[in-house]
């Protein structure tokens, strides 16, 4: 009951399309008693005007001045509309007219003034001599039914009148009369199930119109209620069966809508949980130095353990080594962090990307000598020209490089290349070590991962995701994958430059 008293636009609809049914009608009316009211006058009365001169006409040419030869001749020219009665006034005589008449009709058709103060004439209508029809008996003991003229009863007046002067001693007038007020909603003959059809119809069309509301109703209230479990946090919501019309394009919007709204929140979800990890990462991370750092120190400060002059050394470095680790650790995270909110803006140029890249594996051969592996250059020597920051780019190669070192065993061949390709230039580190496993490679470019977990010395784990956010802000992609052979293989696209 409350939703039905509710404001709501079918009430609004439904009363605009009654006022508008009103209006018309009303409109209608109007228009027929000011517009059409006087044109079908003068069109009745220029009609009636040619009628009377034909009429008089034929009647000036009769051979024979008789009673049924004058009737004749106005059946003849009996008039088109119905309205209109032609009537011969003779000098001498009761009137003629061209149709049966009721005797009533004689002085409610406007006749009577035209006869002045013969009234034996208006007596003998009608009679034996008129030459017209009786009065049709109605139904069964029903009373006389006259024709439908009779319904001019009181409604007539004279339109039009012609004197007649025939060669056969014919003298009189032509008179043509016809409705005073024939102003109405509907024609004067129209058939009484039309007229009764009429409200029917407009009923019917009130009908389908609230039937039409009904359901462009139904369909904003499935628009409010998807906002409304919007609202109250419900994202999988959906239109369902939106449609193709204005509505249903509402429809569509608003699911589109949702599904952004969905995204975006699932976007916040995954961050503020990546949040919460990097917290978690970053206190494990920091906590195994200090701890190590601490127990140096607790140990050096106890009298009651005997330390000598080498293990105190020992124990300095170890203590060096676990704040230089910290250091890192602080370094790259402080990096990273200003990578991904844009804080460190690149120095863009064009560069040579393989004449870079040549330059830092011959840096790195020493390096990696030391460590029984081999870094070579695999790449084509022309120019490989891209639009780039060349601190940044050095730093992507350098993590790459230091990445293989820390997992490619002693006598392992690290193998680097600048490639031309479709999207631009590409850049491929591949080793010939124990590869990547398959679940940790959707990871490997996350903070702080590390493929074995059990090895935390030399990197902050955070290498990776550094490179990765230093190749998305160079507009490039990098990808990892494990080769045929055996082996990890990184792959950086950066898009060319003329």
């Amino acid at each position: 009951m409350r939703r039905l008293l509710a404001p709501s636009l079918f009430w609004t609809f439904a009363g605009a399309f009654l006022l508008v049914l009103v209006t018309a009608t009303l409109l209608q009316g109007l228009i027929i008693f000011i517009v059409v009211e006087p044109i079908g006058a003068r069109f009745a009365a220029g009609r009636a005007d040619d009628v009377a001169r034909d009429v008089a006409g034929a009647l000036g040419e009769l051979e024979e001045a008789t009673e049924m030869a004058v009737a004749g001749v106005l059946r003849e020219h009996r008039p088109d509309l119905r309205s209109l009665v032609v009537v011969f006034l003779p000098e001498n005589g009761p009137p003629i007219f061209d149709r049966p008449m009721p005797p009533r009709a004689f002085a409610d058709m406007g006749l009577v003034p035209l006869l002045g103060a013969d009234s034996a004439r208006v007596r003998a209508f009608p009679g034996p001599r008129s030459g017209h029809r009786p009065p049709r008996e109605g139904g069964r003991g029903g009373p006389p039914r006259f024709d439908e003229e009779d319904r001019l009863r009181g409604r007539s007046e004279v339109l039009a009148r012609y004197p007649v002067s025939a060669r056969s001693g014919l003298r009189g007038e032509v008179v043509v009369t016809g409705r005073r007020h024939p102003s109405r909603l509907w024609p004067e003959h129209t058939p009484r199930p039309i007229l009764v059809f009429l409200p029917v119809a407009i009923a019917l069309a009130a009908a389908g119109g609230l039937l039409l509301f009904r359901v462009l109703l139904r369909r904003l209230r499935a628009l409010e209620e998807l906002a409304g479990r919007v609202a109250r946090g419900d994202l999988a919501a959906r239109v369902v069966d939106p449609g193709s019309d204005e509505i249903g394009r509402l429809g569509r919007s608003l699911n589109l809508m949702t599904e952004s709204l969905s995204d975006a929140r699932d976007r916040i979800e995954t961050q503020d949980a990546q949040r919460r990890r990097l917290l978690a990462d970053v206190s494990h991370e920091l906590a195994t130095p200090l701890t190590s750092i601490r127990g140096y120190a607790e140990t050096l400060l106890d009298p009651g353990v005997p330390k000598s002059e080498s293990e105190r050394t020992e124990y300095l470095e170890n203590v060096l080594d676990e704040s230089n680790r910290m250091d890192l650790l602080i370094q790259d995270l402080f990096e990273l962090t200003r990578l991904e909110a844009g804080a460190e803006r690149l120095e863009l140029e064009r560069l040579d990307w393989s004449a870079l890249c040549r330059r830092i594996v011959e840096r790195f051969a020493a390096r990696a000598k030391d460590a029984a592996i081999t870094i070579s250059w695999r790449g084509v020597d022309r120019a490989a020209w891209v639009n780039a920051d060349g601190r940044r780019l050095e730093q992507v190669l350098e993590n790459l490089l230091l990445n293989a070192l820390r997992y490619v065993p002693r006598g392992g061949v690290v193998e680097v290349s600048v490639e031309d390709a479709a999207a631009g230039h590409v850049l491929r580190v591949e080793d010939d070590g124990p590869g990547i496993p398959e679940d940790d490679l959707p990871h490997v470019f996350d903070r702080f991962y590390r493929a074995d977990p059990s090895r935390t010395d030399g990197g902050s784990g955070l290498g990776l995701a550094i490179v990765k956010e230093i190749v998305a802000r160079h507009g490039g992609r990098i990808f990892a994958a494990n080769q045929e052979g055996g082996g990890a293989a990184f792959q950086v696209e950066l898009p060319a430059v003329p």
